[in-house]
């Protein structure tokens, strides 16, 4: 008998991006991807989330950090992992490559951890035997993880899908993982994002073919916003500009850094004079220019989004220029998506995403791709991985029909601990997760009491009161009042000046009493916080200074 594995999901299961899963066994530990989630609308002046990775931190060792690709959703996390874990990482040269860039930015001294593996390739850490096995994501160097530890062997499938015509000619390796179903899979973790459609998901040549059918139409400019880390797609943009003779320039700093690491391993290969520098790029006439950018989430800061907003000044769109937003839709962005669709149509363009045009395909296994997967592994066990809760749902439901009852495969969400051993998978108590909020800038976490003052400044508005007074309390000046984001800005000023009289009012009171500093400060906020709610059930944030001199 084989002794147990357990896999703790701290991100990733339930959510869309903050993939991390812990697999252990004996007090020993891998971790298996370390993402982030871009911050969105409900987060004010977070630049990112990452998972709470307290659990590595409770008795056991961890050994090493394998990485399936270099999507920011699993590798993002990394550099605040490093600064407190300083174990080896493995990934592709690709994945490295992007790793490289980041942990450079936070966490230089962390680059010496990274160990390159090639496709095909075995490591070892501790107990575990890992092998990389290729498959066809929308990155490159992406690949599936083969584990074995204590007599169980584990197919982590990382984000792919079956392409039969990858833009690399790098299919992926069906021998391998077929390989390893005849010699016996105890556990699949299978991609189940896109578990909810059926049928394959199809190749990424097809966007190549749209924009070939496409850009014949662009009068003016053609703004392509993808992800910076999806080079097939780049590579596409590239050949299908040429063929209606366009050049490209690249704009937004992730996505120069990306392309320029792409370049130099062969990932991304564009024929002479194909790229213009982006300064050169200024002048050039309209209509033989395409501009590929980020941007296409409405990050707040990205390269699309300060063009929209007139912030790139040698950069506009203007009537006659076509934007195509190459990915999709990722739930939660939705709302900032389309406002920035609007935007550019209200600018003048034509704006093509993927509920309009054929501008994009799914990096994700479908239905087919799942089963597929499970034909060639052919695992005793499922788990599904990646993907939110009605996505897991999707894939278990599928598992179902192939039939794996629940005993060998159920929906599991972060936090709860999954234990394979001879009888099947089952959950197996709980551990700690969450979310850390992430200022890059500052280099620290937000607090959640901080994010809702955050999220009600920007909501209600705050009032400022500022005063002075002697040492005996008396009121030697002020209070003045100021108003920010609570009325419309022409109403500002006569709002204030109403507010001075209540203080004032209040002052002329309270005088007699001669109260202190702090005291003033307590009956300023409490008046203006009724003045406010009298006044239209306005409840903004109030801050009451007042000084003794």
């Amino acid at each position: 008998m084989n002794a147990p594995v357990r896999l703790v999901p701290l991100g990733g299961l339930g959510e869309i991006g903050l993939n991390a899963l812990v697999i252990e066994a004996g007090g020993e530990r891998i971790l298996v991807d370390c993402g982030l989630m871009f911050a969105q609308d409900h987060h004010p002046g977070v630049d990112y989330l990452i998972p709470d990775l307290s659990y590595l931190d409770t008795p056991g060792r961890l050994r090493a950090v394998l990485l399936t690709h270099g999507h920011e959703d699993h590798i993002g996390g990394l550099p605040h992992l490093l600064r407190r874990h300083r174990v080896p990482v493995y990934g592709t040269t690709m994945t490295l490559g992007l790793v490289r860039e980041r942990l450079a930015e936070r966490t230089p001294t962390a680059t010496s951890l990274l160990q390159a593996v090639a496709p095909g390739a075995w490591v070892e850490a501790g107990p575990f035997r890992v092998q990389f096995i290729r498959i066809t994501h929308s990155t490159a160097g992406a690949c599936a993880l083969g584990i074995e530890v204590h007599g169980r062997r584990i197919v982590h499938t990382g984000d792919f899908k079956f392409d039969p015509t990858p833009v690399d000619a790098m299919p992926t390796d069906e021998a391998a993982l077929a390989r390893w179903g005849d010699e016996g899979v105890d556990l699949l973790c299978c991609d189940s994002t896109n578990a909810h459609r059926p049928g394959p998901t199809p190749s990424e040549r097809l966007v190549g073919q749209a924009l070939r059918r496409l850009l014949p139409e662009v009068e003016g400019r053609a703004w392509v916003a993808t992800f910076a880390s999806n080079i097939h797609r780049v590579q596409q943009v590239i050949e299908a500009s040429r063929a209606v003779g366009r050049r490209v320039t690249l704009l937004g700093r992730a996505m120069v850094r990306t392309a320029r690491i792409a370049r130099s391993l062969g990932h991304l290969k564009p024929a002479p004079g194909d790229l213009v520098p982006e300064p050169r790029s200024r002048g050039m006439p309209r209509d033989t220019l395409t501009v590929v950018l980020t941007g296409s989430q409405a990050e707040p800061g990205s390269a699309l989004w300060r063009v929209t907003r007139g912030l790139e000044p040698h950069h506009r769109i203007l009537p006659g220029d076509h934007v195509f937003l190459s990915s999709r839709l990722i739930p939660g962005n939705e709302r900032a998506i389309y406002r920035l669709i609007d935007r550019c149509i209200r600018l003048g363009a034509r704006v093509h995403y993927e509920e309009v045009s054929e501008i994009h395909v799914s990096g994700h296994a479908s239905a087919a791709d799942a089963r597929r997967m499970v034909e060639l592994t052919r695992p005793r066990c499922v788990l599904p991985v990646h993907g939110e809760l009605h996505h897991l749902q999707a894939l278990v439901d599928g598992m179902r029909g192939l039939g794996y009852p629940p005993h060998r495969c159920f929906r599991a969400e972060n936090g709860v601990v999954v234990r394979l051993d001879d009888q099947g998978i089952r959950p197996d108590g709980t551990a700690p997760t969450g979310r850390l909020y992430v200022e890059a800038g500052a280099e620290g976490d937000v607090a959640d009491g901080a994010l809702a003052d955050r999220r009600r400044l920007g909501r209600a508005g705050l009032v400022l009161a500022v005063a002075a007074v002697d040492p005996a309390g008396a009121v030697v000046w002020g209070p003045r009042v100021e108003l920010r984001g609570v009325v419309p800005e022409e109403w500002a000023a006569q709002e204030a000046r109403e507010a001075e009289e209540e203080l004032a009012r209040l002052v002329r009171r309270e005088a007699p009493e001669a109260p202190s500093a702090e005291d003033w400060e307590t009956l300023f906020t409490v008046a203006l916080r009724r003045h406010f709610r009298r006044r239209g059930n306005r409840r903004p944030v109030v801050v009451a200074t007042v000084a003794e001199v």
